[in-house]
């Protein structure tokens, strides 16, 4: 036990450390750790290091930060309450708590929801409190790491906890079965949109496995499908049908939102007044604030009214012809689900950041993604499309991704910066 022990202990410490000097590479390239030096932020540009870039690396996929209705919702919410409530939900919530819930359910179709501080808060409330002893938990290879993050807990409680390879329904079906024959019940724990390369699940094929096993209960975070896709923008899963009775979904609002926090849908209001009541992280922290969720609220209405499909459809157009052009340069499989969150892989690492590193020199910033956010030799780019960018953005984009990296193989003068007008000199002009 003592050498397993030590064998662990240094596998944590040599995963630290590669993962320091990964970062310090990263951050001697501009690509991560930057502070924007904008005085106001208009969505679609940043000023890093002196230069105004194209930002191709934000979750907020519909907009809606800069969007004055938030704004005012805010300053509003200040005004009347202040900018700051404290007091834990379990004695005191603020007024606009009431409000925000009711519409989030009203996006939902009725089911309860559950508001909590973030959504890795919200997991650490939730899953505790949902799972037993007597159950068994798999969870997706590339499930959300706030989501892993919370399963030596349910270890320490007594389930079973089993790793299943990613995007595999049938073979996820197919263990849930076994489990189900020795356990009371088995939760399936899976991302709605997987926050890396963007790969949306088969919600249709998620709901007949629900209906096939009475004993399997499905977690789905979909904080990357929400706002961008689904009735009311409540994502690729529930935004498509009604939550399944076997089935709570976790729709995260900083991101497609632009709001904070993560609504906590259930199918039924005694399991949302369990986690409400018992979830230790909405017991012993703290509230959202008034301007959070004075925002929020403003994000909600938008969602409820038609002008969310317009918003959209802005964006599914960016997603289809940047899906088109990548597809014509060989950078991107030949079908893909529409996403606003796409991958390039590059695979060795050093290559990804050169490649990230030359495209912030022509005016554009991407997220460059290693270990451990992906498997080692498996790093590349990670490009996030939202609804500030143009059409004009989009092409630029991908047209110097395949100057740099044709069919993402980089070419050894790649950081030599070209003649032609690059995405930094288009901003400016534009200004």
């Amino acid at each position: 036990m003592t050498h397993k022990l030590s064998s662990i202990r240094a596998g944590h410490t040599e995963r630290i450390a590669t993962m320091q000097a990964t970062a310090a590479l990263l951050r001697s390239r501009g690509l991560i750790h930057q502070t924007a030096q904008d005085e106001s932020f208009d969505g679609r540009t940043l000023r890093l290091d002196g230069e105004s870039v194209l930002n191709f690396a934000s979750c907020s996929y519909l907009g809606l930060e800069t969007d004055e209705r938030l704004k005012r919702g805010a300053c509003e919410a200040v005004e009347r309450y202040g900018v700051h409530f404290y007091s834990s939900r379990a004695y005191v919530s603020a007024p606009l708590y009431a409000e925000y819930e009711e519409l989030l359910s009203r996006m939902a179709g009725g089911a309860p929801v559950v508001v909590t501080q973030t959504t890795s808060l919200g997991h650490l409330a939730a899953l505790p409190v949902l799972v037993g002893e007597r159950d068994a938990v798999l969870f997706d290879l590339q499930v959300h790491n706030s989501v892993q993050a919370v399963i030596p807990t349910l270890r320490t409680i007594g389930a079973t906890c089993e790793v299943v390879p990613h995007g595999r329904l049938p073979r996820a079906a197919q263990r849930a079965r076994e489990l189900a024959k020795t356990h009371e019940r088995v939760f399936y724990l899976c991302d709605g949109v997987y926050s890396m390369h963007g790969d949306v699940i088969d919600s249709a094929e998620l709901y007949s496995m629900l209906d096939d096993n009475p004993r399997l209960v499905a977690y789905v975070d979909d904080s990357h499908g929400v706002g961008w896709t689904g009735r009311h923008g409540t994502g690729a899963v529930i935004g498509a049908r009604p939550i399944h009775p076997r089935m709570i979904a976790a729709l995260g609002l900083a991101k497609g939102f632009a709001g904070a926090g993560a609504a906590f849908v259930f199918p039924d209001r005694e399991l949302a007044d369990r986690v409400f009541t018992c979830g230790s992280t909405l017991i012993f922290s703290g509230p959202l604030q008034p301007a959070l969720l004075g925002a929020g609220i403003a994000a909600a209405k938008i969602c409820l009214s038609p002008e969310l499909e317009q918003r959209q459809a802005h964006l599914l157009a960016l997603i289809e012809l940047f899906d088109e052009l990548s597809r014509e340069q060989a950078l991107v499989p030949a079908v893909l689900e529409p996403s606003p969150i796409r991958f390039i892989e590059i695979g060795d690492e050093a290559e990804a950041m050169q490649l990230g590193a030359a495209l912030k020199a022509v005016g554009f910033f991407v997220n460059v993604a290693v270990f451990p956010a992906v498997p080692r030799r498996r790093a590349g780019l990670r490009i996030l499309l939202n609804g500030h960018q143009t059409a004009d953005d989009v092409h630029a984009l991908v047209t110097e991704i395949a100057r740099i990296a044709p069919r993402g193989v980089l070419r050894r003068d790649s950081m030599r910066v070209p003649k032609h007008v690059t995405a930094a000199a288009a901003i400016a002009g534009a200004k």
